[in-house]
């Protein structure tokens, strides 16, 4: 009897593609030998789709091409991949996933599903691979060799470094179906080829082919790239502990989601795992652990020769002990130690009365002087040597406080999306991260580059470069380089950048996102706020309410000829949203974030109690949610509580729009939050307050705006909540913006002159 062919799901991503090469990797597929193929490309940049088409077309196979709802990252494509290729795939099918520019031998597929089956309990396959440049020369025989990767796949052993390629992978439709959804993060801190082989690894034996079945090819685009997993931090600085502590918190997250995953699947499926398997994750699961595994399984791979294994061992062993002697030291020094000290100043108030002063008795600890540096302010002086340097290329420098994808937010977002407005004009551009260390210099181009415009990504990104400002000795400038701060104290950065012998710029530009020395009560850091306003600068505010507010109170640089830009708000995508009407109650959703004052979170929590009381409210009438940052639930009179749902994703935020009747959203600032013109671009009917020249109620009608006190609120809640049930008005929905400024863009390309002058050249357009 014949065997049947087997037939192989294969997921391709496709983002900005070079033509040629995904031409090439396609031809690779058509060219698979022993089995039935299926191809599922997965359009992630929206716009390649008439390319694929071409290529398969050329190649003589099909495909199925999946359009997702918006452009995707390369892990969420291949999530999207994978569920849609599930849906159409046979009982028995196997997957692959396959990178754009790559391209397979003519047996990966047929050889790897040999091993798979020639394997009891093995449901992965991954081979070795050769290195090529982006013209296809051969730069190394083995992936294996040039990054020195121990062939075992144990689920710690992955979780030091994955060794599973994902391009080389060939897995069970058992593993694609568990592995599915992805743990969420935020960025790029994992990719799918680690949670796919820790899914395999705790089912049964990872089986690895020492062969090369793909040639991988290495270019300026490559999503990963060869590594060879070595840090560039220096041990034990600040940077290196943030890294590895980084790298200890996301193994922890993948082994605790693993099992999760495998607790949630045993319900149905009560053998899909292997148990015995996952008691090796224990050094991540045990709460008080000293993780003592650890050094074990560094001193074993340092004697089998594989350095960067046993330094990622080490490291998790040292953060999950010092985590320990972490919590010990703050719990005996900052509790026991203070409640000693108040216990004796509470009989020296009695008995003489006064506590003693000078130095130490030799009873209890002494106090240690302080040096000077311990009271300034370490944001305002660069952590480098700045320097001059006349043979360096001008350009663009963005002085920003972090480029770490989970601390990228709000302002910090819109200084890094000007950057790459510059960018992709043609402008080199240069980030400098100088309040946090970078993490992982390729997550951060990486979500960089995923908020470029397709089909500039590779040559916008060939035009930034990123830089550490906390772990460099040194920086040099170009004598006239265009310099962008992005905070009151990057301000001070630049002016002392610019003071340095060689500099011939006089000014730099100022992204001014709010009106900064309020945030602070008056004091040190207030003055050197308001200090940073009288520099010489040339501002960009966020919103032309911002700029008014500027000019009003006598800044002079804030008149209206001085750029300003509209909030990064896509109102066609709320306005498009069809609304969920059909409910039991009515929901009422508050902007929630107790810890940030300007938010003015108690106001907005005693308002809705004048309001839930005047109008009566009860749980059976509605609901109240709090959406930004999670906190415990509030009651309210009549019965009510406010429950927290914490910071939503970007693909949860839009849908929960629809279910929501009446907003309250506050910001005690001249500019206006996003928020209350999400929501009322979504029909929802919102409140919100008035600060100096902001009024957001002229963009909608569905917008009240009042004083930010609780009776005013209240008041305005109630006029809302009549008008919640009737039909939205017609273009109430369809909110201008212009009013607020130009559009990021717009403000990038008015800054170009300004970077051409700077760079001397007239090619940046």
């Amino acid at each position: 009897m014949t065997a049947r062919v087997p037939t192989v799901q294969v997921v391709m991503a496709v983002y900005d593609p070079q033509p040629r090469h995904l031409a090439e990797q396609i031809a690779s597929l058509a060219a698979q030998s022993g089995v039935l193929l299926r191809l599922h490309a997965v359009i992630a940049d929206l716009r390649s789709g008439k390319l694929v088409q071409r290529a398969v077309r050329d190649a003589g196979i099909e495909a199925e091409l999946h359009l997702p709802p918006r452009a995707l990252n390369a892990v969420a494509a291949f999530a999207f991949g994978l569920e849609a290729a599930l849906g159409k795939a046979g009982k028995g099918d196997f997957f692959a996933l396959c990178d754009q520019d790559d391209r397979w031998h003519a047996d990966k597929l047929e050889r790897s599903i040999e091993a798979l089956r020639a394997t009891p309990g093995c449901h992965l396959v991954h081979t070795d691979a050769r290195l090529v440049d982006a013209e296809g020369a051969l730069i190394a025989p083995s992936l294996f060799a040039r990054e020195n990767r121990a062939p075992a796949s144990g689920l710690r052993r992955l979780l030091y470094r994955n060794n599973v390629t994902g391009m080389t992978a060939v897995f069970t439709s058992d593993v694609a179906t568990h592995a599915l959804p992805f743990p969420q993060q935020a960025g790029l801190f994992y990719y799918h080829d680690l949670w796919i082989g820790l899914i395999a690894a705790a089912k049964g034996p990872v089986r690895v082919l020492r062969r090369a079945t793909v040639d991988y090819r290495q270019h300026g685009g490559n999503a990963v790239g060869c590594t060879t997993g070595r840090s560039a931090q220096r041990f034990p600085s600040r940077a290196w502990l943030r890294h590895r502590f980084a790298s200890f918190s996301l193994a922890c997250y993948l082994a605790k989601s693993l099992v999760l995953r495998a607790d949630q699947i045993a319900m149905s499926e009560p053998a899909a795992f292997d148990r015995r398997r996952m008691r090796c994750l224990r050094p991540y699961l045990r709460h008080y652990g000293p993780g003592f595994a650890f050094f074990g399984d560094a001193i074993g791979y340092a004697l089998r020769g594989y350095r960067e294994l046993a330094d990622h061992a080490m490291s998790q062993g040292v953060v999950k002990a010092g985590r320990l002697v972490w919590a010990a030291r703050r719990m005996l020094r900052l509790d026991l130690s203070n409640r000693l000290k108040e216990f004796d100043d509470l009989g020296y108030s009695m008995a003489p009365g006064a506590v003693p002063r000078g130095g130490g008795s030799g009873i209890g600890p002494a106090a240690a002087g302080r040096a000077w540096q311990a009271y300034a302010d370490p944001r305002m002086t660069p952590r480098w040597r700045p320097r001059a340097v006349p043979a360096r290329p001008a350009g663009c420098t963005v002085l920003i406080p972090t480029l770490n994808p989970t601390e990228i937010f709000a302002g910090v977002a819109t200084a890094l999306q000007l950057g790459i407005s510059l960018a992709e004009r043609g402008c080199p551009v240069r980030f400098i991260a100088t309040d946090l260390p970078v993490l992982s210099a390729h997550a951060s181009r990486n979500f960089i580059g995923e908020r470029i415009t397709p089909g500039l990504r590779d040559s916008a990104l060939g035009r930034i470069e990123i830089q550490c400002g906390v772990t460099a000795d040194e920086i040099g400038f170009a004598p006239t380089e265009m310099i962008i701060a992005t905070a009151w104290w990057t301000a001070h950065v630049a002016q002392t950048v610019l003071a340095q012998p060689g500099m011939q710029t006089s000014r730099f530009h100022y992204l001014i996102q709010d009106y900064e020395p309020n945030f602070y009560a008056w004091g040190t850091e207030f003055a050197a706020a308001m200090q940073s306003y009288a520099m010489p600068c040339i501002p960009i505010f966020n919103t032309t309410l911002l700029r008014d507010y500027f000019t009003a109170l006598g800044h002079r640089f804030g008149a209206a000829p001085a750029l300003a830009f509209r909030p990064s708000i896509d109102i066609g995508r709320y306005a498009g949203l069809d609304r969920l009407e059909a409910r039991r109650k009515r929901r009422i959703a508050i902007y929630g974030r107790p810890e940030v004052p300007r938010n003015m979170f108690p106001v907005c929590i005693e308002a809705l109690a004048a309001f839930a009381k005047s109008q009566r409210l009860t749980p059976e009438s509605a609901e109240i949610v709090s959406v930004g940052l999670a906190h415990d639930p509030i009651q309210l009179p009549g019965g009510l509580e406010v429950q927290s749902l914490g910071k939503l994703s970007m693909d949860e935020y839009p849908v929960f729009l629809t279910t929501v009747d009446l907003g309250l959203s506050l910001m005690y600032s001249p500019h206006p939050s996003h928020l209350p013109l999400e929501m009322a671009a979504a029909g929802v009917r919102v409140v919100t307050n008035s600060f100096g020249p902001k009024d957001l109620s002229r963009f909608s009608p569905l917008i009240r705006s009042t004083d930010p006190e609780p009776t005013a609120l209240a008041r305005a809640l109630a006029a809302a909540w009549s008008e919640a049930g009737t039909p939205v008005p017609p273009g109430a929905r369809q909110i201008d913006l212009s009013p607020l400024g130009q559009s990021l863009e717009d403000v990038a390309a008015a800054l170009l002159p300004a970077a051409a002058a700077a760079s001397g050249s007239r090619r940046v357009a």
